[in-house]
């Protein structure tokens, strides 16, 4: 039996995962258009394109932002099936600057914060009079959150049919800080009036009555209201950010 000859032809040598070389140039998306993130909902972004309401998509972050968190009133740059039709799917290719920011603490013992809402002009802290009863604790902690972040604060009494606001808001009367009311059976002209023209972000615990006002201000945002508990807690009624 005759011995065969090896050469290197018979060497076979394993091909690269890709074919093609690895490279950081990313697409710059000319094309995209600006938008405004105005829902965040389970990794879904809802966007209204050039400020208006009627071009409103839903988009995913691009593979190209990573773990680049993108939160309610971001501007970003989207791209994609801007149809806006049932079951289409836009991409989030850009995140601009932020000129304000809404941070939270993740914890009591997590150092890091975290960014809830993104250029905000102001920040209305909504407090209930009674029914869950009023905690100063929160406007002390949230007037810090909205100096640190650029955003002007604005105290709103709620169920003032319940009690009184005088001694409740005689607590920050050193404070240069704007105190409407904004009861069932209050007129909300001086609400609207500090509202219209500007982006602003509505803080409150559950139960104190922001869907309620939200619905006053605007009829066709229809959100789900509950009722206050025996023990003073209110139901959580609203779980996205809008």
């Amino acid at each position: 039996m005759s011995r065969r000859e090896y050469d290197e032809s018979d060497v076979r040598v394993r091909p690269g995962r890709g074919t093609r070389p690895r490279t950081k140039t990313r697409p710059e998306h000319a094309d995209a258009r600006a938008a405004m993130v105005v829902t965040v909902d389970r990794g879904r972004w809802g966007c209204v394109i050039d400020g208006d309401p009627a071009q409103r998509v839903t988009a995913m972050r691009a593979r190209e932002l990573g773990r680049t968190p993108i939160v309610v009133g971001d501007d970003v740059d989207v791209v994609g099936d801007l149809s806006g039709l049932p079951d289409t799917l836009a991409r989030i290719v850009r995140r601009g600057e932020r000129r304000t920011v809404l941070r939270r603490t993740a914890d009591d013992t997590d150092p890091a914060e975290r960014v809830v809402v993104a250029n905000a002009d102001q920040l209305m802290i909504v407090v209930a009079l009674a029914d869950p009863p009023p905690r100063a604790g929160l406007v002390e902690r949230t007037l810090i959150a909205a100096y640190a972040g650029g955003l002007v604060p604005i105290l709103c009494l709620t169920k003032t049919d319940l009690a009184t606001p005088q001694q409740f808001a005689e607590q920050f009367a050193a404070l240069e800080l704007t105190i409407v009311t904004a009861g069932r059976d209050d007129p909300l002209d001086t609400v609207e009036a500090l509202l219209a023209g500007k982006v602003t972000a509505l803080l409150g615990h559950s139960g104190v009555g922001k869907s309620t006002l939200v619905n006053r201000l605007v009829p066709e945002a229809d959100r789900a209201t509950g009722e206050v508990t025996d023990i003073g807690k209110g139901r959580h009624t609203s779980t996205q950010s809008i």
